[in-house]
């Protein structure tokens, strides 16, 4: 028989328990004391385990399909780089855990969060609707998710909204108006987050821009009733000062009517509602003198223009010969009225698409960005109808 060591004869002494320190402790032994915050194991057990959100992990995908974790991120992040026999494999397994994946470890795994924030300045509005679609029709097929939120024309909510999606990392941003608050100004020349402003383009403006300019809106207008031979007319513009598009679209009115020698005036709305501030726009009017009252009258938007258009009867205008009426943004009921409606015609799809494609370029990694121009032109149209037809 081998002798054995002396050294492993002796047994090591156990560790005391966390029961045997409390009771040396009470006892007052010196050098030993008890941390009355120590965790009570006991009360963790009844408490139970801290439920997680997403109960299946990639881990347990990857056992139960017999692949690689790094398998199932390719199947999500490059399927087409993961066999079809794999690929259905993993589907099966997914469909029948309900596994998602979660988005927070993929933006910590890398530097891509995959999330576009988009600020419309109206989601309600059929307009801003299509810009969306066009957004969402891109960036789908990139595998890149659209966040979506409504500043209602204000630009505190809009601030509000760019610093939420700035702080989820995005990949870009696209605004649909380009008169930040200051604090916002400032914060978005600081970020390295690609900005595109969509719908407005402006010659001092840094980031990059998809649309056309709101004063060649207003101007095709202009041109339009000078054509139809009136020579005074009258701009209505909403209620709300924040919606400085209408406004912009008005001074390209009153400037190319005055550079016609036109008699031009600019008013505001006084009530908030559009459709409200329509009839009440054609209500004064029927209340002016035939001889001073003006030809025409153009609306910053749509819905005023076809209150008006509804209402006239009521206060014994005839349109287009007492008065002829334009508007702006070609909604779908327009034609539909009697006489039908004049408008200027954005291309919001078209806006949308361009404004993604942009984005697609300048995010690191999707494509190049050689060649990307600052501005990109998307023009709005006239559409000439019988509500502005004063010179037949």
């Amino acid at each position: 028989m081998e002798p054995v060591p002396w050294q492993k004869c002796i047994i090591p002494p156990r560790p005391p328990s966390i029961h045997r320190l409390a009771s040396w402790t009470q006892r007052g032994h010196p050098g030993i004391s008890m941390n009355a915050d120590a965790p009570d194991d006991n009360a963790a057990r009844r408490r139970g385990a801290r439920p997680k959100l997403l109960a299946t992990t990639n881990r347990d995908i990857a056992r139960l399909a017999q692949v690689s974790v790094v398998t199932v991120s390719r199947y999500f992040n490059a399927p087409e780089l993961v066999s079809e026999g794999v690929r259905e494999r993993l589907r099966e397994v997914i469909a029948q855990t309900g596994y998602v994946p979660s988005q927070v470890a993929r933006r910590l795994a890398s530097s891509k969060s995959g999330v576009v924030g988009a600020v419309m300045q109206n989601i309600g509005s059929p307009t801003f609707a299509r810009v969306v679609q066009g957004i969402t029709e891109v960036l789908d097929r990139q595998g890149l998710q659209l966040l979506l939120a409504s500043s209602d024309y204000l630009q505190h909510a809009e601030a509000r909204a760019i610093r939420t999606f700035l702080g989820w990392h995005p990949s870009a941003l696209i605004l649909t108006r380009g008169d930040h608050a200051p604090d916002i100004e400032a914060l978005l020349r600081g970020t390295r987050v690609p900005v595109v402003e969509a719908w407005d383009l402006a010659e001092d403006r840094p980031f990059y821009q998809v649309g056309f300019r709101q004063q060649d809106a207003g101007a095709l207008v202009a041109r339009h009733f000078l054509e139809q031979g009136a020579a005074r007319v009258r701009y209505v513009l909403p209620a709300s000062a924040q919606d400085s598009r209408a406004t912009r679209r008005g001074e390209g009115f009153a400037l190319a009517m005055r550079a016609a020698a036109g008699d031009v005036q600019c008013v505001r709305a006084t009530v908030a509602d559009d459709f409200a501030a329509g009839e009440a726009a054609i209500a004064a009017f029927a209340a002016e003198a035939p001889a001073s009252r003006p030809r025409a009258l153009a609306f910053a938007n749509d819905n005023m223009a076809m209150a008006a258009l509804l209402r006239a009867p009521a206060y014994g205008v005839a349109v287009p010969r007492d008065c002829g009426v334009a508007g702006y943004g070609d909604a779908l009921l327009g034609p539909l009225l009697s006489p039908a409606l004049t408008t200027v015609r954005p291309d919001p799809y078209a806006i949308g698409t361009a404004a993604a494609q942009m984005v697609l370029r300048l995010i690191p990694g999707v494509a190049s960005t050689e060649g990307v121009a600052l501005r990109q032109d998307v023009p709005c149209e006239l559409v000439a109808r019988a509500s502005s037809a004063m010179a037949v």
